[in-house]
């Protein structure tokens, strides 16, 4: 989706003040209606008020013949739409922007509330104190929060927000924002038409979003959400992948990914103190972002030829992932890690599981086999665990010490099972050094005999020419001849060792 920022003047307005107790007319939820009759959005209690200032403001703007226009591709087409000046405390965020989806579940209690009251009091304090904070510890201060607030501080707002007729922020929710900190009391807003919708909406809020240019981009988690949501949505994947400039390639493994991670969060609930659920959340793997994709690109490789050990390789780093390891431990960790490091704490299978059948069909799939179950059931219990020590406020002190030490326990033999893998792993590319340079020599003598063939061929070869690289290479392979039959055992009968030692013969004889 196009988008053209045309920026013809910033028209002045009057100003109108109103405190954000004074917006907020009841604890009802009004909706407006869109164009697309099928869709109702449900829109602010005080959505009248902002309709009526926003139909007064446009007015004054027609009769002025000077604009200020944001055009937006609208429908697939071109459109520009009306900029005007809105009082800050008259706007309410969008409770469905994407930017913080993940977030939400951070605060159980105020994340109710605003699936209650999106437009309440406390809903909007919340998406307020989320905006400001970081994707991955939204207690904190996002940086680049501070660093747009400064440049707003600095150099005032460039680019105009968007709103619907009902004063919902579609665009801008960060710039609003940040504004407020700053004590400012006016932001400037392009309208949406009366008749755009969900869809509209929704588009919208993406193709600026997904704009180069743009501040902030959305957490990773959030870009997941996103694509979800337009699948879910029913638009085609190739649309999508146009929508958010990424391959198919790209798509697909963002699709797998956020999969992954559902899974992975159902498989950690359990039950805490006075019915309530406890669970891993998706901002609880937002930092996990490098470490998800190589474990697609991973699994997909071995998914063709082993599905049970492509099924391994994914337990075993999830539950890397879980105890919050980096990117580079998860790349010593292959589907025969536990087997190898970890097998005296993985505890034993207790039943195996029966084939499953395909419906509509006589056809069963065979059962994963006993060890893939054991490291299943392994992961679940660490997933149960984390989901347990992230809660510690729904669960009872014996059995949030109970969690806690069995991911101490199972963090610590990680780390040695980590530390012994990285060994493995030193010795074996020590190992191999010499074979993989050595590979790489014959590649290269490969093409030097190609350029001296097609140097021949049009009558550009001097033999001569080659002397001084010949010379150099007889030294190499001498040099490499005295280490590598110092130590080999009956080196006549392997043909390369013979070759070697024939090799350095022949120099041997020519003196």
């Amino acid at each position: 989706m196009t988008v053209i920022l045309a920026l013809r003047r910033d028209p002045s307005a009057a100003s109108l003040t109103l405190d954000w107790e004074t917006t907020m007319i009841s604890e009802h939820t009004s909706a407006t209606t869109n164009g697309d009759t099928s869709v109702i959005l449900p829109g602010p209690a005080n959505a009248v008020d902002v309709q009526n200032v926003v139909e007064l403001r446009l007015d004054a703007l027609d009769k002025s013949g000077l604009l200020e226009t944001l055009s937006i591709e609208y429908r697939d087409r071109p459109l520009p739409l009306p900029v005007i000046q809105m009082p800050i405390n008259l706007l309410t965020y969008n409770p469905n922007t994407h930017r913080i989806r993940a977030q939400r579940a951070l605060d159980p209690e105020r994340d109710r509330a605003l699936e209650m009251d999106p437009y309440g009091q406390t809903a909007q304090k919340y998406l307020h104190d989320l905006l400001m904070g970081s994707p991955t510890d939204p207690g904190k201060t996002d940086p680049s929060f501070d660093a747009l607030k400064e440049d707003l501080r600095e150099h005032g707002q460039n680019e105009p927000g968007i709103i619907t007729r009902s004063g919902v922020l579609i665009n801008g929710n960060t710039r609003r924002a940040a504004l407020k900190e700053l004590g400012s009391e006016n932001i400037r807003v392009a309208v949406l038409p009366k008749d755009a919708g969900l869809d509209d909406i929704q588009g919208i809020e993406l193709a600026l979003q997904l704009r180069k240019d743009h501040r902030r981009d959305y957490s990773f988690m959030n870009l997941l959400l996103a694509i979800d949501e337009r699948v879910a949505s029913g638009h085609p994947p190739v649309k999508i992948q146009r929508a958010f400039r990424m391959k198919a390639a790209t798509f697909e493994r963002n699709v797998w990914i956020l999969q992954f991670v559902r899974e992975a969060i159902e498989r950690s609930r359990s039950a805490g103190t006075a019915g309530a659920e406890l669970s891993m959340r998706l901002i609880d793997f937002e930092s996990d972002q490098g470490q998800l994709e190589e474990l697609y690109r991973a699994w997909n490789v071995l998914k063709a030829n082993s599905p049970d050990q492509a099924e391994a390789l994914k337990e075993q780093r999830l539950a890397a992932m879980v105890l919050d390891k980096s990117k580079t431990d998860l790349r010593l960790i292959d589907a025969d890690f536990t087997r190898k490091y970890l097998k005296r704490i993985v505890p034993d299978i207790v039943a195996t599981a029966a084939p499953k059948a395909i419906p509509g069909t006589s056809i069963t799939t065979s059962p994963p086999s006993a060890e893939l179950e054991k490291l299943k059931s392994w992961t679940t219990s660490i997933l149960k665990a984390k989901a347990t020590e992230l809660s510690p406020a729904l669960v009872t002190p014996e059995k949030l010490a109970e969690a806690s030490k069995e991911l101490k326990n199972i963090d610590e033999a990680f780390d040695s099972a980590l530390d012994k893998a990285g060994k493995n792993s030193r010795v074996t590319k020590r190992r191999y050094a010499a074979v993989e340079r050595l590979t790489d020599a014959a590649e290269s003598l490969d093409l030097a005999a190609s350029a001296v063939a097609e140097a021949r061929a049009t009558a550009n070869f001097d033999a001569d020419d080659l002397d001084d690289a010949l010379s150099q290479l007889q030294v190499s392979i001498t040099k490499l001849a005295q280490l590598v039959l110092r130590s080999a055992e009956k080196a006549q009968d392997r043909p390369g060792l013979a070759w070697l030692r024939g090799a350095t013969t022949l120099k041997d004889d020519a003196s």
